[in-house]
């Protein structure tokens, strides 16, 4: 079946599906704009690697879904309940989210060169260096336990440059090693075993799904076996999602955290009902809906709180664009806890770190339909970042593995302007520096 018509009717079938349950007009659009976006995603995979399929199946998934299953079966959650009405926040969301991803895909450019191009480059990159694959393995992880001792000054260039560990992973899977298959499933082991020691999943969990895309662009899976890659990475994304918060309550008592981990799993999930108890269902509509957050500023602002008008938009531009050599009295913007107060009237604890989000900013400086303009505007800016990117990466080939560091921030729809932007701009520049290093100094052309 041709793709475009698969997409069409991808979303025509859940939009008339969701319409006859809910006789919602926008919440149907976003349940249609949902599955046509997980369509495409699912398609591209063995095709290409296409970031943009991540951000806004994710972002649509926590926009419009998490919100529409919360004012479906969820509504009166004590503390995460949506404060505006649904057809307000569908609104608002649903136009906002499709103007982001018309930015994302707008075809202001065309990839010059095929997947084999890629593919055959990285290939004769590894027979010229052959121990490069191990060797950032070795080099990234390396930094990566040099990043709780590092200056603050210099964390998060450590803590980029030790995401070549993964990058040395990918080429560890397309090198001509013996029993290579067996040494990247003993590679991501050891990958997960240091997640545990941070207790921070999501990293791991955006580097294999991005995994799959590598591997698939590679091997070019028959549908079959995309569909176990899809059901295994949900899978995976259950599990963590049922056990994390236990995990990391109990984890100071324990000298052991696979065991610990692996106790929790088989708890929680193998010898009980957990993963389909009403709790653990709520509790993960809870961790997929961003939308409370947008719908308490909605309800909050400007009713109490007026428009910032661009305020913190161009904090957070000041910020992560002018170094502070050149800018010595820059202040930090109040992000994050005071933004969030300030534009929901709910005050958070000190030890909870909490934003308004992507989309919660858009509104809250902009309002419906600028919000949803500045969400195109966003979307194209990644465009022309990817644009680039692959424009370099016709001479810098692996360059393409470098992209989930560069969007390791911009994947996560929670995440704040400041955030995104600063993560965006910083890993470019480290990773350009990087490769100048490795190029200039080190004589080794990648």
């Amino acid at each position: 079946m041709n793709k475009n018509l698969l997409y069409i009717l991808s979303f025509f079938i859940s939009f008339i599906g969701a319409f006859l349950f809910t006789n919602d007009f926008y919440a149907s659009i976003g349940i249609g704009l949902f599955i046509f976006f997980s369509t495409k995603l699912f398609y591209d995979i063995g095709k290409k690697i296409e970031i943009r399929d991540i951000i806004i199946t994710i972002a649509s998934l926590q926009w419009i879904i998490g919100p529409f299953l919360s004012y479906t079966f969820y509504p009166d959650n004590q503390f995460y309940f949506m404060a505006v009405d649904r057809g307000t926040y569908m609104s608002f969301a649903v136009p906002a989210t499709l103007f982001f991803a018309i930015g994302m895909f707008l075809p202001i450019w065309k990839n010059k060169k095929s997947n084999n191009f890629y593919l055959e480059e990285l290939k004769e990159l590894l027979n010229k260096y052959k121990n490069l694959d191990i060797i950032f393995i070795i080099l990234g992880s390396i930094f990566y336990f040099y990043i709780d001792y590092a200056p603050i000054s210099i964390k998060f260039a450590i803590f980029i440059i030790s995401g070549i560990r993964f990058v040395g992973l990918f080429l560890l899977f397309i090198s001509k090693r013996k029993h290579r298959i067996i040494l990247v499933f003993i590679i991501i082991g050891w990958f997960f075993l240091i997640t545990l020691r941070e207790t921070i999943f999501h990293e791991f969990i955006i580097w294999m799904l991005f995994f799959i895309f590598v591997v698939s662009f590679i091997t070019k899976p028959k549908l079959r076996t995309k569909v176990i890659y899809s059901l295994s990475l949900v899978l995976l994304v259950i599990v963590i999602q049922t056990v994390k918060y236990k995990f990391r309550q109990e984890v100071q008592n324990s000298e052991n955290r696979l065991s610990l981990f692996t106790k929790l799993v088989s708890n929680d999930i193998l010898e009980s009902n957990t993963v389909t108890s009403e709790n653990n269902l709520e509790a993960m509509v809870v961790r997929i809906n961003q939308g409370w957050i947008i719908a308490r500023i909605m309800y909050w602002t400007p009713s109490r709180e007026p428009f910032a008008n661009g305020e913190t938009i161009l904090a957070s531009i000041k910020e992560s664009l002018i170094p502070r050599f050149l800018d010595p009295n820059k202040t930090i913007s109040a992000g994050g806890r005071t933004y969030f107060t300030r534009f929901t009237g709910k005050l958070i604890s000190d030890n909870t770190s909490m934003g308004l989000g992507l989309l919660g900013e858009a509104y809250a400086n902009y309002g419906i339909l600028g919000g949803s303009v500045f969400m195109f505007i966003i979307g194209l800016f990644y465009n022309f970042v990817l644009f680039l990117i692959f424009k370099i990466s016709i001479k810098h080939p692996l360059l393409i593995f470098f992209i989930p560091l560069i969007f390791l921030q911009v994947i996560k729809a929670e995440t704040d302007f400041s955030v995104i932007l600063n993560h965006l701009v910083k890993s470019s520049l480290f990773v350009f520096v990087f490769f100048i290093f490795v190029n200039k100094f080190l004589n080794v052309k990648i």
